[in-house]
């Protein structure tokens, strides 16, 4: 039994409350001395981790929980009966006295930040807005979401305890006050862990929370760890502990995290719940980063259901994954299907959030990167400018987000032919990520592709040659043999090679480079077609049409089919392939 003791924030004891313990336990209602005993599931275990949620209210009122902030509480001892007990603090839905009780403010800021931890950590995917968690918080409450954050705020400024000092400053994005805060808490707490292991463990998480935002994820990864060792079947936390393993590069162990958290939520609660589409979306991301877009798309998909459902179709969460399902058509060569999902996305977020939001921003780029792969430049450059103002006007000079939008656009300008405008916006993204990640994080190895590009494109052959190695070298090392960013660094330095007259060095990694993509990506793939051309390109050079000419015609058939005949990149092809069955011509009427 679970004996609970649910009072009001002025502490008197509540009757008539219908309380309950999630998934198998039962449910009980209090008495006039604010109590019930809530029968458990057999196997229910002192120390273990339970949720409860309250069922009914007493006639009249609509109660809704302040304490335990994250409705879960530990199980205390069976054994001392003065202390088998968990209290819980109810306010009324709606009471604005609410708003001047630091009780619930504490909570509701906690509930906040804990809306706003680390989600869908690949580069197209914009995190949440911490504006709309605000809101959602604030309707459960009753609260008009504007009177809640001019509280939270009010009463943050005036707290000398460490941990609310750390939740008021997460919740105000203060990261570096917050961390320091969490890691003076975190240290007080460990000192009373044998008799409060839930406040150790919230301390932990929400330090690791800071520290995942500072781009810290060692860091922030030791912290969510301690979280993890008091909470070892908190689904939350282990995407928590994921989101920053493959924050710090290590895919195979954020695989192992993210299923784990899955698997315990498909059990705990079913088909449908919203936490499900969290972890869906996660293991997706994942399995999209390390190329396995096969099984990415279903997991996007199941979880796009889920949310629509649950969250209506124009919820920020809803884009998010709407975002990344884009995208991953958008690296499989579905543009068509890619496009609409960006404009989708792009307009929630515009509605809820307005138009000069860092969501928007990274939603405007993904929008722009589309574009620009489909040659539609246009459009293409007004929408990076219009990124940049954003990033500018609400990053930190040196943010990783800053840096994505800061190559993207260089690489823009670059295929331009803009040189001198791209080459300090390429330099200075590379500048950002090495300072923050280190030489040899992931993400770089595009930065150090599209610089070698320009370096090329500039006749800098000796600059560029050893930016592609380490890229490769990045990537193989990150990523495995197989990957599609691996086959796009063998087809650059291939490239490379191929202007500097070492055809013998190139011809081997174009190969390579089109055995990947053939298997990853299927046959059919524009990038696929590119790397036809390129390498039936080289064998034109050597004087080898014969084998070139094949290799040409089905990268035109793959263009056709992918962008259309009129695609400069079609064109391109198209009038490759007229050229070299003109050279073949002539070389046949010589003989």
């Amino acid at each position: 039994m679970l004996v609970v003791h649910v009072k009001d924030v002025q502490r008197h004891a509540v009757a008539g409350v219908q309380i309950g313990v999630e998934g198998d336990g039962g449910s009980a209602v209090t008495g006039d001395d604010g109590k019930a005993r809530i029968r458990l599931a057999q196997q229910t275990k002192e120390k273990t981790w339970v949720s409860l949620q309250i069922l009914s209210s007493p006639s009249g009122k609509d109660l809704v929980m302040v304490s335990p902030w994250d409705y879960k509480t530990l199980v205390p001892s069976f054994e001392n009966e003065s202390e088998n007990f968990v209290e819980v603090v109810v306010v009324q839905r709606g009471d604005r006295a609410a708003l001047e009780n630091g009780t619930v403010l504490k909570s509701l800021a906690a509930q906040i930040n804990k809306a706003n931890a680390p989600k869908a950590a690949g580069e197209q995917s914009p995190p949440e807005d911490p504006k709309a968690s605000l809101v959602v918080v604030a309707k459960q409450y009753g609260l008009a979401p504007d009177d809640l954050d001019r509280a939270i705020r009010a009463w943050g400024a005036k707290v000398t305890d460490p941990y609310d000092a750390g939740l008021a400053a997460l919740y105000e994005q203060n990261y570096p006050s917050a961390s320091v805060q969490f890691s003076d808490s975190l240290q007080l707490r460990e000192e009373r862990l044998a008799t409060d292991r839930k406040a150790v463990a919230d301390a932990a998480c929400f330090l690791g929370q800071s520290r995942w935002a500072e781009g810290k994820y060692q860091e922030s990864i030791t912290a969510y760890q301690r979280c993890l060792e008091l909470r070892p079947d908190d689904s939350a936390v282990l995407n928590s502990v994921g989101e920053s393993v493959q924050g710090a590069g290590d895919y195979q162990r954020a695989e192992t995290l993210f299923r784990h958290a899955l698997a315990i939520d498909e059990k705990a609660l079913g088909p449908e719940a919203p936490d499900l589409a969290r972890d869906l979306n996660n293991l997706a991301l994942l399995l999209q980063a390390r190329g396995d877009y096969a099984q990415a798309e279903p997991l996007y998909r199941q979880a796009l259901a889920i949310d629509e459902k649950a969250l209506g179709p124009e919820h920020p969460g809803v884009a998010t994954i709407v975002n990344n399902l884009a995208f991953l058509l958008k690296v499989r060569g579905d543009y068509a299907g890619a496009e609409p999902l960006y404009r989708r996305a792009l307009a929630i977020d515009e509605k809820i959030l307005g138009p000069n939001n860092r969501i928007v921003a990274t939603c405007l780029s993904n929008l722009a990167n589309l574009l620009q792969a489909r040659g539609d430049y246009a459009e293409v450059e007004p929408l990076y400018r219009r990124v940049l103002a954003i990033d500018e006007n609400m990053l930190a000079p040196e943010h990783p987000d800053l840096a994505i939008d800061l190559n993207n656009f260089g690489e823009v300008l670059r295929v331009k032919g803009d040189y001198a405008d791209a080459e300090p916006l390429l330099k200075r993204a590379l500048a950002i990520d090495e300072k923050v990640f280190g030489p040899d994080y992931p993400k770089e190895a595009t930065f150090l592709n599209n610089l070698a590009g320009l370096l090329k494109a500039q006749g800098n052959y000796a600059g560029a040659e050893p930016l592609y190695q380490r890229a490769l070298a990045i990537d193989e090392k990150a990523l495995g043999l197989e990957h599609p960013d691996v086959a796009r660094d063998l087809n650059n330095l291939a490239g490379l090679l191929t202007v500097e007259g070492n055809y013998a060095g190139a011809e081997p990694l174009y190969r390579r480079a089109l055995a990947i993509d053939e298997k990853m990506l299927g046959p059919d793939h524009p990038e696929v077609a590119t790397f036809l051309s390129n390498l039936a390109f080289l064998l034109k050079v050597k004087g080898d049409y014969a084998d070139a000419e094949p290799l040409l015609r089905r990268a035109l058939e793959i263009d056709e089919k992918a962008l259309g005949p009129t695609h400069p990149t079609t064109h391109e092809i198209r009038k490759n392939l007229e050229l070299l069955d003109s050279q073949m011509s002539s070389q046949t009427q010589k003989k």
